[in-house]
């Protein structure tokens, strides 16, 4: 799963799902609850999602 991108509304500190986020540790942000990602970096998952897609569909 490491080599697909992360989910565009994943955490803002990690890009885990908010439904199998709970309490995490991820350098450099330490432990933390989900924190939603702002509207940039949603925008940059879907686009490296898409050009993960089309990588894929080769």
């Amino acid at each position: 799963m490491a080599d697909r991108p992360i989910t565009p509304s994943g955490c803002r500190l990690c890009g885990i799902p908010e439904r199998e986020h709970a309490q995490r540790w991820k350098p450099p942000a330490g432990w933390h609850a989900w924190s939603a990602p702002t509207a940039r970096q949603i925008l940059a998952r879907m686009q490296m999602r898409r050009r993960f897609a089309r990588k894929e569909g080769q």
